[in-house]
């Protein structure tokens, strides 16, 4: 599933660089120290302008190099490491180097301006925010959530939460706590909302959705609700470039597939198919395509949906995915009784799960391939597959492990009765 798009603020909004006063000279001398400062001063100013306009232009590194002239420059002519002006390039440097993947330098700078302090002309949000993007960049999630909500504190007075709450879910969800994941990206799906950006509402209700499945505490009438809201959400977003809809109708699949509403599945992932630009999106829903017809028992469409998948996947260097798509292409072969293909599209699924270390894919693979060497008569060949499988699926739970036990015990049956059969003497008349 999509997860959310971070977006940083990388500068305390409209507070940047407050400068306190400078005192008055008394002579000469001191007049002449003013006007130095005052054309240095002026100097920071123009390269954190430029750094602003670098990252709002989406040049990263270009605003990095600028926010490190105007830190080093106020570096140079402040004496003290406290002045305002040098908390503020200390702010934007470190924001930038989060910005462009370097967060532990980022975090350094971070903590020099002093976030856990209030300065007049300072946004205490924005600065907590940006130490919670940090931390979590550096895989310290408590820590981020910490921070997280000392900059929720400030945000929700202003109404402007919603990125901090879906930030917050995002760790939760990490932390293997679904329950409040959800909660937090329900919360920043409303608060979006009620800010107007409802392409952002949707991503965050979708991603709820994914965390109160995972959670297994909500009803289905209560996730339901969820995923239609998102839908809502997203087609009033007029704005929304059409290719960006594709990943999230394949999500509103997903989320309809695990509630088995498949019918809902397969004309959300219908809808997805056409809006996916990248190959490598419509071989996924190509394979959604193809799991939802097999449940559906319409086996000749997810024989299509399947091969498509698998040569898209092989096309794109997917082999992982590739080889789950012939798994998917196999069991449809399989219920339309050409147990030969399903043979050879398991044969497919067992190397590429082979090539790609995928102990599931083999397990499942073999399982299949025990299944169609029965149907084939090859009973021989039959045991050795449910023996692999067997073998393979140690770490899963015990009715799978119960399941081919059975099958192999079967298959014992059928080829030790094969062998009695092949030595019976034959009776001449």
């Amino acid at each position: 599933m999509e997860e959310i798009a971070p977006r940083s603020s990388p500068v305390p909004r409209g507070s940047h660089l407050k400068l306190e006063p400078v005192p008055k000279p008394s002579n000469c001398k001191k007049k002449k120290e003013k006007r130095k400062w005052l054309q240095q001063e002026a100097n920071i100013q123009t390269l954190t302008r430029a750094g602003l306009r670098a990252l709002q232009a989406g040049q990263a590194q270009e605003a990095l190099g600028s926010f490190q002239k105007a830190f080093l420059l106020a570096s140079k002519v402040l004496s003290t490491r406290d002045s305002p002006v040098l908390r503020a390039c200390a702010f934007n440097l470190g924001a930038a180097y989060v910005e462009t993947g370097d967060p532990a330098i980022g975090l350094e700078l971070l903590l020099r301006a002093h976030p856990e302090e209030k300065f007049e002309g300072w946004c205490h949000g924005d600065q907590c925010f940006n130490v919670a993007l940090a931390y979590h960049a550096l895989g310290e999630l408590t820590q981020a959530l910490d921070w997280y909500h000392r900059a929720l504190g400030h945000y929700q007075s202003q109404g402007d939460h919603g990125e901090a709450q879906a930030k917050m879910g995002a760790c939760y969800e990490a932390l293997g706590w679904p329950k409040q994941a959800a909660c937090s990206l329900q919360e920043a799906s409303r608060a979006y909302a009620r800010a107007g950006q409802l392409w952002d509402a949707a991503l965050a209700q979708v991603a709820a959705v994914r965390c109160m499945l995972s959670s297994g505490q909500h009803g289905p009438s209560e996730v339901l609700q969820a995923l239609e809201e998102s839908r809502e959400l997203a087609d009033a977003d007029c704005s929304t470039d059409r290719a960006l809809l594709g990943p999230l109708y394949n999500d509103l699949g997903m989320g309809y597939f695990q509630l088995q509403l498949f019918p809902l599945a397969v004309e959300a992932f219908l809808q997805a198919l056409p809006l996916c630009r990248q190959p490598a999106e419509q071989a996924t829903v190509l394979q959604n395509l193809g799991m939802a017809y097999n449940v559906l028992g319409s086996y000749q469409e997810a024989q299509e949906f399947h091969q498509k998948a698998a040569n898209l996947h092989g096309s794109v260097g997917q082999r992982l995915e590739q080889g789950r798509s012939f798994g998917g292409l196999a069991f449809s072969l399989s219920q339309m009784g050409d147990h030969r293909a399903a043979w050879d599209s398991y044969l497919h699924a067992l190397q590429a799960a082979q090539d790609t270390g995928d102990m599931k894919g083999q397990w499942q693979a073999c399982e299949g391939l025990g299944a169609a060497a029965a149907r084939l008569g090859q009973h021989e060949k039959s045991l050795k597959y449910y023996k692999e499988a067997l073998a393979q699926c140690q770490h899963e739970p015990g009715s799978v492990r119960e399941r081919l036990v059975a099958k192999l015990a079967d298959a014992m049956r059928t080829f030790l009765a094969q062998e009695r059969l092949a030595r019976a003497p034959i009776l001449v008349t």
